[in-house]
């Protein structure tokens, strides 16, 4: 098995990557089918998170979520035709002018995504989005900041957030689709749920005594390279 399962509530799962620098998917099971966050970049660890869903979830895959249009977030979205693909508006447009070009110069190096075809969102929404089925709650948080599509996906019965790349080991503002100052609005966000854990983007998965802590290191991290530039560019 190329992927880590790893159970953060009863009905809440999260799958780690192993082949690409630990990148999460998340999948929330309930008695009317299962909703799916994001999903793996390779077919093969995405099949890995099908056929686990197949066991445990029989009425199937009713929703799958892209928190965000990179690569790694969503081409394993094809592979769930039956399911209502959801994002934000801002993801659809740059999975449009983006996504295929940047799919077709990575088939050029990485047989293994010979499989994949970009599937374009037809649910979307601005600036938030709550879907309910069969006793779950699942609110979408538009949370611009490493890019302006970015959600987070709060699992509220369970008191899980799936944090997208809002959430890193370190955050990530080297893009040009990069805004700092939105970045900081949407951790300090975070603030206002009741949360037991936080799924990064990528890597370790955040327990409840973690969770506010890491919220400020993160936001003092983007102060304190803020302060930085600002002072190399006076110089």
């Amino acid at each position: 098995m190329s992927i880590i399962r790893t159970r953060v509530a009863d009905d809440t799962w999260v799958f780690t990557s192993r082949m690409y620098v630990e990148v999460n998917a998340g999948l929330v099971l309930t008695n009317e089918g299962g909703i799916l966050i994001d999903t793996m970049p390779f077919p093969s660890e995405t099949r890995e998170i099908i056929d686990f869903a197949q066991r445990v979830c029989p009425q199937g895959i009713k929703y799958v979520i892209n928190t965000i249009s990179h690569a790694d977030h969503v081409y394993g979205s094809c592979f769930f035709p039956d399911a209502e693909l959801i994002a934000h508006e801002a993801c659809l447009q740059m999975l449009k002018e983006y996504g295929f070009k940047a799919l077709q110069e990575a088939k050029e190096h990485t047989p293994e995504l010979r499989a994949i075809q970009i599937r374009l969102p037809k649910l979307v929404f601005s600036e938030g989005m709550v879907i309910r089925l069969g006793g779950k709650t699942v609110h979408l948080i538009h949370s611009p900041g490493p890019s302006p599509d970015t959600c987070a996906v709060h699992v509220r019965e369970d008191k899980v957030l799936f944090a997208s790349d809002l959430m890193m080991p370190v955050p990530i503002i080297a893009s040009p689709l990069a805004d700092v100052e939105a970045y900081k609005r949407s951790l300090l966000n975070l603030h206002d749920y009741n949360l037991e854990c936080i799924v990064q983007g990528h890597g370790e998965i955040l327990l409840r005594g973690e969770v506010t802590s890491s919220i400020d290191v993160k936001i003092s991290y983007l102060v304190e390279i803020q302060k930085l530039v600002d002072s190399l560019m006076s110089q």
